[in-house]
């Protein structure tokens, strides 16, 4: 009997192996890991370098008015120098002074005595400044602004001034400055600002004034090898799956890169790209404090500061941001190569991206040029071409940037430019020699 319930025994016992091996088998078969559908692959590339925002969002000239005269520079070095003492301040209760400040109100708010003005090359929101300067105000005004001017007074127990002012909206904002030692601010200023250069005040009517040296300035020109950044670092970094985008050559010069969303074309004359996602597309208008922070953020993800690039304009209708190249210190303009990063932004991305692929490397210094002061410059384009000065907002140097022949050599000379119309043109050495065709 014994024996019998035995082998029962040995029966269920085989049975419920073979059972838990046909449900380890099943589950073995049927098993599936579970995905996130949102997940993206991500690509770590770092092609150069990455920025704040106080290193790209910079004014591009420095004006002092004292002791019946006023000074300039565009030296860079000393305008830093002065934003780097203010840091310290505590900029107190920004408030709506003017409305709808004329033309003349906004020239005498940068001449009047004991005032130094920033100027930058496009419009700044108050939100992308306080990155950069300390603001008390939590609720900061919805507003940006293009000049910048510290107002002090030689009595100390007073307090230092500050005015925001946009030359686009007109509007004038003001406000105190907190923890600040004004006798050691005024003291600083005197020091740096001694041996800068004379500025005249060119008045126009119905118009903002122009700001030009009085005196000759002599500066290095520079050449260096152009140092070319390979175009895959770019495709790795801006497409999702770099592994299955296809590339075909443009003829001779280019090439092309794409997949089922993008499309990257490279031009190897101009050591250009441009990458855009059809999709994205958006005719909405953009906030500027969103478009310059969405900017630097999508620059910053490849590490895509190849160069010194500066924020120097913007298009809210079109979500625009520009950034120039730089080279120490001064904007460098080209029709070829290319020196500016233009970036477009879409429907929570970027639309379009358009850029140099070379970097400025080991510059070698060249020869020295003797460059006119700005008033001669503007007396010289006023002669020549009378009908263009009521429609020029600035006169500047900046270093011009072209190809030595089919070389890989480039060359950086020192040159004059005045901006009309957004756009910079160059006052070429065949205009500075008397040649009726100098404008380029």
């Amino acid at each position: 009997m014994g024996l019998k319930y035995i082998e029962q025994v040995k029966s269920v016992i085989l049975l419920l192996l073979i059972l838990l091996s046909l449900t380890l088998t099943f589950t073995i078969w049927t098993y599936s890991p579970s995905y996130d559908l949102n997940e993206t692959p991500v690509v770590d590339i770092a092609i150069a370098e990455k920025k704040k925002l106080e290193d790209v969002v910079k004014p591009y000239r420095l004006m002092l008015s004292q002791e019946s005269s006023l000074k300039g520079s565009d030296n860079t070095q000393i305008t830093e120098d002065v934003l780097m003492w203010m840091k310290n301040w505590e900029i107190q209760t920004v408030e709506l002074l003017n409305n709808q400040a004329s033309d003349q109100q906004i020239n005498d708010y940068i001449k009047t005595l004991n005032r130094i003005t920033f100027f930058f090359p496009a419009e700044v929101p108050f939100k992308i400044y306080n990155n950069i300067l300390t603001f008390s105000d939590y609720n900061l005004p919805n507003a940006s602004f293009d000049r910048l001017i510290v107002e002090w007074s030689e009595n100390a127990s007073d307090k230092m001034n500050i005015y925001f002012i946009s030359t686009t909206t007109k509007k004038v904002y003001m406000a105190n400055i907190g923890q600040a030692d004004q006798e050691d601010f005024i003291r600083r200023i005197k020091n740096q600002t001694m041996d800068l250069p004379v500025y005249n005040e060119i008045v126009r009517e119905n118009r903002l004034s122009l700001y030009v040296s009085t005196s000759p300035q002599t500066m290095s020109s520079y050449s260096y090898i152009e140092e070319e950044i390979a175009p895959e670092k770019f495709k790795n970094a801006l497409f999702t799956n770099p592994s299955l985008v296809r590339s075909n050559p443009l003829g001779v010069s280019g090439r092309e890169y794409t997949d089922d969303s993008a499309l990257m074309n490279v031009d190897y004359l101009s050591k250009r790209l441009s990458y855009v996602h059809p999709a994205s597309e958006s005719d909405k208008v953009g906030k500027t404090d969103e478009l310059i922070q969405q900017s630097l953020n999508f620059i910053n993800e490849h590490s895509g500061w190849t160069d010194d690039y500066r924020y120097s304009r913007i298009n809210n209708s079109t979500k625009q941001v520009s950034y120039q190249l730089h080279f120490q210190g001064m904007p460098v303009f080209s029709k070829d190569p290319e020196t500016e990063i233009n970036l477009s932004w879409g429907t929570n991305r970027v639309y379009r991206y358009i850029r140099p692929y070379y970097a400025i490397a080991d510059a070698q210094k060249g020869r020295e040029i003797q460059l006119r002061s700005g008033q001669d410059i503007y007396n010289l384009i006023h002669a020549l071409y009378e009908n263009k000065v009521q429609s020029i907002d600035d006169i500047a140097i900046g270093y011009n940037l072209s190809r030595n022949g089919q070389q890989p050599l480039l060359n950086l000379e020192p040159s004059w430019y005045y901006l009309s119309n957004g756009s910079w043109t160059r006052v070429t050495p065949e205009l500075l020699g008397g040649g009726k065709f100098g404008l380029e």
